[in-house]
C-alpha cells in the first residue's frame, strides 16, 4: 500500500499539470480573440474563442466573448446560447451576471426582429423582457437595460396584438352575415335567391380584393418596419462600438452590446 502512494501522488501531480496547461491555453486563446475582436475581425475572434473553449469548456469568459462575437455577426440565437452557458458559472459576481443577462436580452430581441412578423417573434420578445427584468433586479441603475426593456415590452405588445388579429373572428362575422341574409330571403323564390347569391358573390369578390390590398399594404409596412429596425439597430451598434473597444483594452471580457434603438 505504501509503495502505491508515490504513484498516486505522481498521477495527481501530472493531472494538475495538465489542467493547468489547459487553463493557460484557454486564457491565451481568449486574449488572442480579444485582440481580433478589437480589430473587428469577428470571424477570427470566433475561431480563437472556440479554441479556448476546446481547452476549457467551462471558461465563462470565452463563452461570454464568443456570444458577443456571434452577436456582431448577427448569429443571435447561437449568441444567446453561449450567454446562457456563461451564466452557468457559479462564481459570477453580480455586475458580470447583470451584463450577461443584458446581452442575452439583446440577442433574443434581435432574433425576434429577424422574424417575418411581430407575432412570430413573440417568444423571443418575451425572453428578452425576462432577461432585462432579471438584469435590472441585479443592477437597477443601468439605464441602457431599462431603455431596452421598454422597447422589448412594446414589441411584445405588438406581437400579442398581431397574433390576436391573425386569429380573430373576422371570417366568423362574415359567415353570420351570410346566414342572416340567407334566412331573411329564403322564402322569396328561386329568382330572388339567385339574385341574392349573385349579390353575395359580388360582395365577396369585392371583400376579397379589399383584403388582398390590405394584406399587401400590411406586408409592405412590415417590410419597411423591418428595414427601419435593422438600420436603427445597426446605427446603435456603430455608436457603441468605440466604447466597446475601449473596454476591451482594459478587461479580459468584451464589453456588452449596449442600448438598442427603438423604432417608435
Amino acid at each position: 500500500m505504501y509503495r502505491k502512494l508515490p504513484i498516486i501522488l505522481l498521477f495527481l501531480f501530472l493531472l494538475s499539470q495538465t489542467a493547468g496547461a489547459q487553463n493557460s491555453n484557454a486564457r491565451k486563446d481568449t486574449r488572442k480573440g480579444n485582440r481580433e475582436y478589437k480589430a473587428k475581425h469577428f470571424d477570427r475572434a470566433e475561431v480563437d474563442y472556440r479554441r479556448a473553449l476546446h481547452h476549457d469548456s467551462t471558461a465563462y469568459r470565452a463563452h461570454y466573448n464568443l456570444g458577443n462575437t456571434l452577436y456582431r455577426q448577427k448569429k443571435y440565437e447561437e449568441a444567446a446560447q453561449h450567454y446562457s452557458r456563461a451564466l452557468e458559472h457559479p462564481d459570477l459576481d453580480k455586475k458580470t451576471r447583470s451584463r450577461i443577462l443584458h446581452n442575452r436580452g439583446n440577442s433574443n430581441l434581435k432574433e425576434g426582429l429577424q422574424k417575418e412578423n411581430r407575432a412570430e417573434g413573440m417568444q423571443q420578445f418575451q425572453q428578452a423582457v425576462n432577461d432585462y427584468q432579471e438584469a435590472l433586479k441585479i443592477n437597477p441603475k443601468n439605464d441602457d437595460t431599462r431603455y431596452n426593456l421598454s422597447y422589448a415590452k412594446k414589441l411584445l405588445q405588438q406581437a400579442q396584438q398581431q397574433q390576436q388579429q391573425n386569429g380573430g373572428g373576422g371570417q366568423n362575422d362574415q359567415d353570420k352575415k351570410d346566414n342572416k341574409d340567407k334566412n331573411k330571403d329564403g322564402n322569396n323564390g328561386q329568382d330572388k335567391q339567385q339574385d341574392q347569391n349573385n349579390q353575395q358573390n359580388d360582395q365577396q369578390n369585392q371583400q376579397d380584393k379589399k383584403q388582398d390590398r390590405q394584406q399587401q399594404k400590411q406586408q409592405q409596412q412590415r417590410q419597411e418596419q423591418k428595414k427601419q429596425d435593422a438600420e436603427r439597430l445597426l446605427e446603435a451598434v456603430k455608436n457603441n462600438e468605440k466604447n466597446t473597444m475601449k473596454e476591451n483594452a482594459k478587461k479580459l471580457e468584451v464589453a456588452p452590446a449596449g442600448r438598442i434603438e427603438k423604432d417608435w
